[in-house]
This record gives structure tokens, C-alpha cells and sequence, in this order.
């Protein structure tokens, strides 16, 4: 199978912790990085997903298509519904950035805490996890917490109070069954917010790389 992996992204943000996921995990695999940051900028400005920025996401797919894709990952998780449609209109595998990620954490019990630090995107993240857990994954309850301030200072080059302020609210769910970073920007702060608490830590870009590559290699 082709193993180039088109990589689609919605923030700078994204790209170094999805690239560094697969140079750890799968450095034979063949990455393109796509980055349209300006639509970061207008998710923010609509409360629902409009039919411009589904013709936008789907004009990408068939970008990356046009490039001979052997998959596409989708690294910004708030634009899972135009995602979807997308996908169903294209024989490649198209992936939302959480799809693993919730996955993962259904096999861990069913007290799931998600930290996001974008707040346009935890609405659909919490349907598109309602959606596992209907199709028989496991019953589990979600609870997410926006942490405040958090990715300004990530946008603002401040990695180190990005990290402290997860910790932060990490520890405050010690009694999680698993706590999910929700965006792959957060990936940075994965090793701090491990070691501040007990339960297994998840994150995107990690996730995405170990479905994406039994995927691609079986």
C-alpha cells in the first residue's frame, strides 16, 4: 500500500508534535504536511460547522488525493463532522484526529477526563466519542474541562505555563480512569502530566500513528 500519509493541519501548533510521533514510532512512513491555519481563525468566528468550511476540508482531502495520499490525518479536532463527510466521498482512508485516541481510552474504564484548551472543538470531540460509545466500544462517561489560558501562552512561544496550567488541572482528576490531551498541540505537555498523576495519560498524535500504521502496514 502507498505508505504517504498526507498530514492536515488547522494550526502551526500541530505540526512538530505529529511529525515527532512518527519519527518515534513509524520513521519509514512517508509524511506531507498541509497547513491552511486560517482555519483556526474562522472556526472561532461560527459556533457550527457552515458549508464553506465543509467545502473547504473536503477540497484538501482532494489536494492530498491529487498528491497520491495512501491515507490523510486531520491534526485539528474541530472539524470532525466535515471530516466525516469527506470521508465518505473518497475511497482513501481519511482520519479525524481523536478517532484512536477515544479508542484507546474506551479500553481503559469508564471514567474518561478530556483537557482541551480549544473550546470550538470540544462540543463535536464530546458526540464523536458519544458516538463510540453507541456503537457498543464500552459505556463511559466523558468530562471535559477547557483549561484557561492555556493555549494563549502556547501561541505566545509559552511552552512551560501551556504545561504547568494542564498539570495543574490533571491533578485535579486523579480519579479518572484515563485523562485525554485533547488536541495535538498538547502533546508537549504529555510527559509532565503523566508524571503528576496516576492514571494512564492519552494524546493524540500517538494514538493516530499506531492506528494509522496497522492500518497501512496489514
Amino acid at each position: 500500500m502507498n505508505q504517504r500519509i498526507v498530514l492536515i493541519h488547522a494550526t502551526p501548533l500541530a505540526v512538530e508534535p505529529i511529525n515527532q510521533a512518527f519519527a518515534a514510532q513509524w520513521p519509514e512512513a512517508e509524511i506531507s504536511n498541509l497547513l491552511d491555519d486560517s482555519l483556526s481563525i474562522d472556526r472561532r468566528k461560527v459556533t457550527l460547522l457552515n458549508d464553506r468550511l465543509y467545502k473547504r476540508i473536503d477540497s484538501l482531502v482532494n489536494y492530498a488525493e491529487s498528491i497520491d495520499a495512501g491515507a490523510v490525518l486531520f491534526t485539528c479536532s474541530a472539524f470532525g463532522e466535515a471530516i466525516d463527510a469527506s470521508a465518505a466521498s473518497h475511497e482513501l482512508p481519511v482520519l479525524k484526529p481523536n478517532a484512536a485516541m477515544f479508542e484507546a481510552a474506551l479500553a481503559q474504564g469508564k471514567n474518561i477526563v478530556m483537557l482541551a484548551t480549544f473550546a470550538p472543538a470540544v462540543a463535536g470531540m464530546e458526540a464523536e466519542f458519544k458516538e463510540l460509545v453507541r456503537q457498543g466500544y464500552r459505556e463511559a462517561t466523558l468530562k471535559s474541562i477547557v483549561v484557561e489560558g492555556a493555549r494563549d501562552a502556547l501561541e505566545q512561544g509559552d511552552a512551560e505555563r501551556h504545561n504547568q496550567l494542564l498539570v495543574q488541572a490533571a491533578r485535579e482528576h486523579q480519579e479518572a480512569d484515563a485523562i485525554l490531551l485533547a488536541h495535538f498541540s498538547m502533546a508537549i505537555a504529555w510527559e509532565q502530566v503523566q508524571a503528576a498523576v496516576t492514571c494512564p495519560v492519552l494524546s493524540s498524535p500517538h494514538a493516530a500513528v499506531s492506528k494509522l500504521k496497522i492500518l497501512m502496514t496489514n
